[in-house]
């Protein structure tokens, strides 16, 4: 097993599985590690928060921040679980007023109408929720509905090792993490993903995608 941390979350991945928790730079935001993050800087009217990505697959470079070019590469017994940060005023809005990640998810709690895009056979979950001051999007693809009784049960394992710090008055997370290249549970040589969050809104609606 593999403990990820960084930005104030924290998870313990599988053998097997590769994980990847990054922010992407703000405008303006310069520091000698940003060399290494690839993808370009969020507008100056946008923020950044943290993006959490774990697999059962090698994540492949360049995929979207709600895992767009990864879920079709999933094979039958694989899932990709998805894990997406909101500016913290959302924390107190409607969408959000579930409390705590979700750690135990259901077989039912799937459907192929979730998937941002229709992949034959697979299937997928979505959550908004609000844990330590901080507002989150919960989004977990699975690569086959037919066997989601045995996948949920590896998905909701690692959901239950995923812990979250509060900010602190300054809006940072303690301990603090600077913008990095992706840490990951291996030496990746892949990049991170090229889509900018769009965090400075809450969104308006609950269907999944790379700009939920």
């Amino acid at each position: 097993m593999t403990d990820l941390t960084a930005h104030g979350i924290q998870v313990t991945l599988p053998t097997g599985w590769e994980g990847r928790l990054f922010r992407r730079p703000r405008a303006g935001e310069i520091a000698a590690a940003d060399a290494h993050v690839q993808g370009a800087a969020a507008a100056p009217a946008e923020s950044t928060n943290a993006v959490l990505h774990v697999s059962t697959i090698a994540l492949p470079p360049g995929i979207g921040d709600f895992a767009s070019g990864a879920v079709d590469k999933l094979g039958d017994d694989d899932v990709i679980v998805v894990l997406f940060e909101y500016d913290p005023e959302a924390a107190g809005t409607p969408l959000f007023k579930a409390a705590g990640i979700p750690r135990v998810l259901q077989a039912d709690d799937f459907s192929p109408n979730v998937m941002q895009r229709a992949v034959r056979g697979q299937a997928g979950v979505q959550r908004f929720f609000h844990d330590q001051g901080r507002a989150f999007c919960l989004y977990v693809v699975i690569g086959s509905f037919v066997r989601r009784r045995d996948l949920v049960k590896r998905v909701s394992a690692v959901l239950a090792t995923v812990t979250i710090d509060p900010l602190d008055a300054t809006g940072t997370t303690t301990p603090s993490s600077s913008t990095t290249a992706p840490t990951t549970s291996t030496a990746p040589t892949t990049e991170g993903p090229t889509e900018v969050p769009t965090t400075t809104v809450a969104p308006t609606t609950t269907t999944a995608g790379d700009a939920p």
